[in-house]
């Protein structure tokens, strides 16, 4: 375990709101990486140089500061990592004064250097895990190799797996919360071996569950509707989360590419979407941007900046092309709904009274909704 300075200043940094004497930290270098004081960051520091050959507590009087180079008055401790001293914390002011919590400062350092340790510890681990699944999702064909490799890893391949996938949109994205958000989830799975829950980019997790008789659909969405909950709470987050139909022992990248699919949907819905509810909203998600802009501006051309004659088309498909609802809806009279259906297929030259017509202009809107999908035109 290295000492490293941004560990070292956060440990200052944790000291100095209980302590309003000095604090240093040194490496094994005898180079100060931390200090309150920050013109003594970089210099040497001889009296570390001592506590690291002797292993022991060193008191600096303020005749020994004079003698030796770049110390103040004070105790210098070792601090300790695996029964090796890694570096030394030091606390400035008269030791006689002092002596009662330099002891205290050292443990509470070293506890805060072990539990960076665990930490770095567990996010190789995950970092591994998130290296398999990456492989295992653009995987075509899982061979022998591969399978023992997950074995080493402690994933159980050759089972049934449902593939989930969360996006988090949050105001609050500090580090110290995504990492929250991942604990919580990982408890979640704690009574679960076989579940793998593993960071999928910025915001975004993938979950692969294991699938049995007992896994409904009913129980899938109250279980993922609670963590929406939570997270929509807690971190004032948007939370979507898209699941597979297909369940697949091996073949990990057919599951995914439908959670993938499902999850767009939601991210517009803001909701919860199993792909095998999905019909139009397949087609309409596989279009490309560039195609959608093109025929978005082909079929609206001449009312797309219109937004009467928008709200008119979207409230008559709402309202299954029913002149009377729709004019209710809109308060207006169907003599008038009439007119900007007219007005509608004289600027565009399709005509929303037909099957072709409403269908071009159904598709139109769902691209030209700001949130997207047939799903956000209904909403």
């Amino acid at each position: 375990m290295q000492l490293l300075p941004q560990l070292a200043k956060k440990i200052v940094d944790e000291v100095q709101v209980i302590m309003k004497e000095h604090v240093i930290v040194v490496d094994q270098k005898a180079i100060i990486i931390a200090s309150t004081d920050k013109n003594r960051i970089g210099t040497f520091h001889e009296g570390a140089r001592l506590v690291m050959k002797t292993k022991k507590k060193l008191h600096i009087t303020e005749e020994s500061a004079k003698v030796l180079k770049g110390v103040k008055a004070g105790i210098n401790l070792p601090i300790f990592f695996d029964g090796n001293v890694i570096g030394v914390i030091g606390i400035t002011g008269i030791p006689s004064e002092i002596e009662g919590y330099a002891d205290l400062l050292r443990k509470m350092t070293e506890l805060m250097i072990r539990e960076a340790y665990h930490f770095e510890q567990k996010e190789w681990e995950m970092r591994g895990l998130e290296a398999f699944f990456y492989e295992w999702v653009i995987t075509k064909e899982v061979d022998e190799a591969f399978i023992h490799q997950g074995q080493m890893l402690g994933i159980p391949i050759g089972i049934s797996y449902l593939c989930v996938l969360m996006q988090i949109e949050s105001k609050l994205e500090q580090q110290s919360i995504k990492s929250e958000k991942t604990n919580w989830m990982n408890k979640q799975f704690a009574s679960t071996p076989d579940d793998f829950f593993i960071r999928w980019g910025e915001g975004r997790f993938l979950l692969l569950k294991k699938y049995d008789e007992q896994t409904s659909k009913s129980y899938l969405k109250t279980e993922y509707k609670r963590w929406k909950g939570y997270f929509e709470k807690k971190y004032e987050s948007k939370c979507s989360i898209g699941i597979s139909s297909s369940v697949v022992k091996y073949d990990i990248n057919v599951a995914y590419a439908e959670a993938e699919k499902a999850l767009k949907v939601a991210k517009n819905k803001g909701g919860i979407v199993f792909y095998e509810d999905l019909f139009l909203d397949i087609i309409l998600e596989e279009v490309s941007d560039q195609t959608r802009r093109e025929f978005t501006e082909r079929v609206l051309t001449g009312m797309e900046d219109d937004k009467q004659l928008i709200e008119t088309l979207r409230t008559y498909l709402l309202k299954n092309q029913s002149i009377k609802v729709t004019a209710a809806s809109l308060h207006i009279h169907s003599n008038t709904l009439h007119y900007r259906l007219k007005q509608i297929k004289e600027l565009t030259g399709i005509d929303p009274r037909t099957t072709e017509g409403i269908t071009l202009f159904f598709v139109a809107l769902c691209y030209l909704s700001e949130t997207g999908g047939s799903s956000a035109l209904l909403n």
